[in-house]
């Protein structure tokens, strides 16, 4: 049985590093560790991804604005090095709107091939069209660019409509066979999920290349009508944001948003039917219900459903060699709605325990960086990049 503590802040301080002062904006006492949230760099619009290129460099994107910028763990942020041209970023009310440039992920070789790997919505006579290119980052002389830039994926014609939400967007890659996973929601269309033909609500899988992956599963048994999609590997997702590789494992875990509760972490393998919206924990937002429960012969249940809302956006493991020892193979969830990160402790492959960490920010991202601490992106139109480091 997991058990859903609350960690808060406990006090205000100020943090000098080096030549650069960082506002350390709260000490927070969880289960474990109590850690310093101090924030690195501020200004950015709405920030979706971050990847670090070296011990002090980030890449980072703003949803809203479609700029790639370089962060410092200094303090200093550059312009924009790269910007969408073709962003669609909405058709109708702009506040609800979740089009843009998404995530930000570095080939497994990026030290000998320097690619980056973006993904966001492109504007297309269609609607909008999910999206993946690669470019080079090079530096030279402390000067960071981006470059040689190739589109990688583009959502097929017959799928691609103008709703600005539900857009999925998150990547990860697989260091072994350097495949390329892509996060894609059903486009607030909730039948969508269930069409093997259609690449929304699905997790895709690609080559390096941007090719449909060899091995990826056949849906033939679920088709209705059209030939099944070559790239997908996984069904029935509603909006995934949270999208990540176990670092020991090799497994390939999401968290995928809920419609009004119903937040849950799913186990993701090749061929499998997640079942929404048959299967959730939640309610539409009216209130009424959906789906027939937790489970349904032919689709996969969730390993853990959230009983409090988290609107997960963003995850990854604490990996052994972080600075935060005490929780080493814990899964941090980021949270919108939770204003923080969740703590997940799993054991054989079963939730039993969970922290709701309060940082008093809405978290779109979550890192282990390179220094061993954990790194967020707050999604705020003044956003920030947060570092959090254990005390002690």
């Amino acid at each position: 049985m997991s058990h859903f503590l609350k960690a808060a802040p406990l006090a205000q301080l100020t943090l000098l590093v080096g030549t650069a002062a960082f506002a350390q904006d709260t000490t927070v006492e969880a289960q474990d560790h109590a850690f310093g949230v101090e924030t690195v760099v501020e200004g950015l619009s709405h920030p979706w991804g971050l990847a670090f290129i070296s011990d002090t460099e980030f890449l980072v994107t703003e949803r809203n604005s479609g700029a790639l910028r370089v962060g410092n763990v200094d303090g200093s942020l550059s312009d924009p090095i790269w910007e969408a041209s073709d962003l669609f970023r909405y058709e109708g009310e702009t506040e609800r709107s979740q089009a843009g440039l998404f995530d930000v992920k570095l080939h497994p070789d990026f030290t000998e091939n320097g690619w980056a790997y973006l993904s966001y919505s492109r504007k297309t006579d269609h609607g909008a069209a999910v999206t993946i290119i690669r470019g080079t980052v090079e530096q030279d002389d402390g000067d960071v660019t981006f470059g040689e830039i190739e589109d990688i994926f583009v959502m097929k014609q017959e799928d691609q409509d103008s709703s600005g939400l539900h857009f999925g967007g998150r990547m990860a890659f697989d260091p072994e066979d350097q495949s390329l996973f892509l996060s894609i929601g059903e486009r607030r269309n909730l039948e969508r999920a269930q069409d093997v033909a259609d690449q929304a609500g699905s997790v895709l899988r690609l080559t390096d290349a941007g090719e449909a992956h060899p091995d990826n599963p056949s849906f033939e048994a679920e088709a209705d009508e059209g030939e099944p999609d070559p790239y997908i590997y996984s069904m029935g997702h509603r909006n995934i944001q949270a999208l990540t590789l176990h670092p020991d494992t090799n497994a390939l875990w999401a968290v995928d948003h809920g419609p009004e509760g119903g937040d849950v972490i799913q186990l993701i393998e090749a061929g499998n039917n997640y079942g929404w919206p048959f299967l959730t924990g939640g309610t539409d937002y009216s209130g009424a219900p959906i789906g027939v429960g937790l489970s349904r012969e032919g689709m996969t249940s969730a390993v853990h459903v959230f009983e409090e809302t988290v609107a997960p956006s963003g995850v990854t493991f604490v990996s052994a060699g972080s600075n935060f020892e005490n929780w080493t193979g814990d899964m941090l969830v980021g949270g919108l709605v939770t204003e923080g990160i969740v703590r997940v402790r799993l054991e054989e492959g079963e939730v039993v325990a969970e922290e709701a960490i309060d940082i008093g920010h809405r978290v779109r991202d979550v890192h282990i960086g390179l220094d061993g601490n954990i790194w967020l992106l707050t999604e705020e139109e003044d956003g920030a990049v947060l570092r959090l480091t254990p005390e002690g």
